[in-house]
């Protein structure tokens, strides 16, 4: 299918909403608009819902067609998208000028994204091999391309549908750029071959319905995650063709990573098919027999990072007493397992490195702020690689490591950077294998296991806690079939006496070893090259499940009609160690208006109401962001009301008076489940999303349910001169300023 470049400013004034209230990947990434957001503006996440009950997932195609907002009623021929268009429509008009201004920094970028774009996917070198792979036929469709600077994550790419077809796609060329973004291009256009309604003989999806019937769920879902990564597989082999240090999406951005097991198989006969030596039906031959031999659920299912632990560590005991057997099945996992764990930690850091972009990196040295900045030009995982290339392993580790822990420690980056600093020793061989496997299962950043991107870390503390406390008898439950056979083999041929052997013997079966090719200790790997999770059989070590083989056989699989099991971590919300408790705290606010008296609520809102009396009296450490610098005396004074919408809010609590700034750090939310919007003069701390409250605070002036669940209520104005000042605040044409604030506490 062949691509048109379009352009549209409603969709990308559409897009850019969507991204600014429900789609970017974190707090951490910038805004545009101020935050809380006008209840107007908020309309726009009720016009999605409408149209998607219609629409689907997709985008309504007219939304690219209209010249301005306000063309969108008269565009709209579906009775059931217009209260939905109605809605979009007044939610962009209010938002379209402060958004259209931000999208305006980035025409350099769409016009680069374009060239790229070209360079990479001329039709001819691109159209034949990839309706050959997908098993479609070229119909002459063209869709239109719409090179967007802001959209929605995940996963920056989409359509735009007319009576149910494709008609366009978008694809976010500020986060993907280069390869990257001809390969999400080149990604969306495959499946939009596959979805264009013409099924040939040999058409993808219907080929692995064929060769893998079924229709309980996880036959279904794995089908579609497989149709997934051949898709993505396929485009980052046309891409690679082009510039062969292109790194497919389907590594760097995760489905890799998310579906090992599953992944492994599809480019292992897959690859070898776009590669000429074997031919399509081969391939999908190859690739049913390996997929067939085990329940879906195998492939399926996420990784258990507890499995891989409890195996290392049991190994490591039955080595230390002397189990022979067991110390050479560890040295043959070992190397695998490091290249698999550093693979991981690789890709984690560059995503966590994305965290950043909202830096004020003014403070720190020129190559800190270099670093800073280029790491965040695009997908920051995609750029991580390049640098790390550039700048060879060691030299980016350690400014890793510096960014997390000076300008990063406001999202957080204090935890990560014992993990970067921890990776570099590895790489450059200051630290042992067995060390850095054992640290990368104990260290934990500021949310809770390394791991939890990718994989289900649900029973992970238990299997640490079950380490630190020597409890064998846990660890055991979590092990694969094969460590626990070993476990029990050196127990039937020790001492029955012997405290170390707990446990009745085993009476499960043997489970086969995969072999592996050893590699160098300490060798670091920047991606993983399927010697280790992958390869290895149900039951056997590192196979990452504590199931016994059994339990996976296609033909017997209690499970196989069972739902879907969805990933699980346990996420730890960071909040302070140091809680100071009060019963009751009054606060006065004093500005060039008058007072503004408050009263707080300790009880709902512990840690904010501490926050904010910390920074109010001066006893809580900040960072003055105008200088970077430890702040001393109260936070608030002399700061300004910096945004004031009459009806709405007033705003403060931001030294830089942009709506940017904070103290330094961030702190959970305290989301009350009794308390909301519905009354007016309610005190609230603003945030940049989930977990992002800083120093700003805003005051409501009429009832705003739509931030209900949003924003943390820790108090509210008293007495009828306290609100008449706020109102006079919020009507004022200039900034107003906030000369201190007395705390009175009990």
């Amino acid at each position: 299918m062949k691509f048109r470049h379009k352009r549209s400013t409603t969709l990308d004034l559409a897009l850019a909403l969507q991204r600014e209230l429900t789609g970017r990947a974190g707090s951490w990434e910038l805004t545009f608009l101020p935050r809380p957001v006008a209840p107007e503006t908020d309309l726009f996440r009720a016009g999605l819902t409408s149209w998607a009950r219609t629409a689907g997932s997709g985008l309504p195609a007219f939304l690219a067609a209209a010249r301005r907002p306000e063309d969108l009623r008269t565009l709209v021929d579906d009775d059931l998208l217009r209260p939905g268009t109605e809605l979009v429509t007044t939610a962009l008009t209010a938002a379209a000028p402060t958004l259209t201004d931000a999208l305006s920094l980035f025409e350099e970028d769409r016009k680069q994204a374009a060239v790229e774009v070209n360079d990479f996917l001329a039709p001819e070198r691109y159209l034949a091999p990839l309706c050959a792979a997908l098993g479609t036929v070229d119909t002459g469709r063209t869709l239109d391309l719409h090179l967007v600077p802001l959209a929605p994550y995940p996963p920056a790419t989409g359509f735009l549908t007319a009576a149910g077809k494709a008609t366009g796609v978008y694809v976010d060329c500020r986060r993907f750029r280069g390869s990257t973004l001809a390969d999400a291009v080149l990604t969306m256009l495959g499946w939009a071959q596959l979805k264009s309604g013409n099924i040939p003989e040999g058409h993808l999806s219907t080929e692995l319905v064929r060769r893998m019937p079924g229709g309980a769920p996880y036959q279904r879902r794995l089908r579609v995650i497989l149709t997934k990564i051949l898709v993505e597989v396929t485009a980052g082999h046309l891409v690679r063709a082009v510039d062969s240090a292109h790194r497919p999406c389907a590594d760097v951005l995760g489905t890799k990573w998310r579906y090992p097991r599953l992944h492994a198989v599809a480019e292992r006969h897959w690859s070898r098919y776009l590669d000429g030596d074997i031919d399509r039906d081969e391939a999908l031959t190859a690739m049913t027999r390996d997929l067939t031999a085990h329940s879906p659920r195998w492939f399926v299912d996420h990784i258990d990072p507890s499995s891989l632990a409890a195996d290392f560590y049991l190994l490591e005991w039955l080595t230390a007493a002397g189990d022979r057997t067991a110390g050479a099945r560890l040295s043959r996992w070992l190397p695998h397992l490091c290249a698999e764990l550093a693979g991981h930690l690789d890709n984690v850091i560059g995503n966590e490195l994305g965290h950043y972009e909202r830096a004020r990196t003014q403070h720190h040295p020129q190559e800190l702020a270099d670093f800073i900045t280029q790491i965040n030009q695009g997908d920051s995982r995609v750029t991580w690689q390049r640098l790390r290339r550039e700048l060879g392993h060691g030299r980016a580790l350690q400014l890793a490591t510096e960014a997390f822990a000076g300008p990063g420690i406001e999202f957080g980056g204090e935890a990560w950077a014992p993990v970067a600093a921890m990776v570099r020793r590895y790489v450059l061989h200051e630290l042992p294998d067995r060390v850095f496997v054992d640290q990368c299962f104990t260290l934990e950043h500021n949310n809770g296991s390394l791991f939890d991107k990718y994989h289900d870390t649900s029973t992970m503390r238990e299997v640490l806690d079950a380490q630190a406390a020597t409890d064998l008898d846990k660890l055991l439950t979590h092990a694969s079939a094969e460590v626990r056979e070993l476990w029990h083999g050196q127990h039937r041929t020790s001492a029955e006496h012997h405290p170390m052997w707990l446990g009745p013997p085993s009476t499960a079966p043997t489970a086969p070893t995969a072999p592996t090719a050893p590699t160098e200790a300490g060798t670091y790997q920047s991606g993983w090259d399927g010697a280790c999770l992958p390869g290895n059989a149900p039951g056997t070590v590192g196979c990452g499940d504590r199931s016994d083989p059994s339990a996976y056989d296609p033909s017997h699989d209690p499970l196989r009609d069972s739902p879907v099991r969805v990933r699980h971590t346990v996420t730890r919300r960071p909040f302070s160690s140091s809680l100071r408790i009060y019963r009751a705290v009054t606060a006065v606010l004093h500005t060039e208006h008058g007072d503004i008296h408050l009263t707080l609520r300790p009880d709902e809102a512990p840690y904010t109401v501490d926050n904010f009396v910390g920074l109010a009296t001066g006893s809580r450490t900040w960072t003055d962001p105008l200088t970077g610098t430890t702040g001393e005396g109260g936070f608030y004074d002399g700061t300004d009301f910096h945004r004031r919408v009459p009806g709405f809010v007033v705003q403060g609590g931001d030294r830089l008076g942009t709506g940017h700034g904070s103290a330094g750090y961030r702190i959970p939310d305290e989301i009350h489940p009794e308390r909301d919007f519905t009354r007016p003069f309610q005190l609230a701390m603003a945030n940049l999303g989930r977990d992002s409250t800083g120093s700003q605070f805003f005051i409501t002036l009429a009832p705003a349910p739509h931030l209900d669940g949003h924003y943390t209520i820790f108090g509210e104005v008293t007495g009828t001169p306290s609100k008449n000042v706020v109102s006079e605040i919020a009507g004022s044409p200039t900034a107003v300023r906030l000369h201190r604030v007395t705390v009175s506490t009990a």
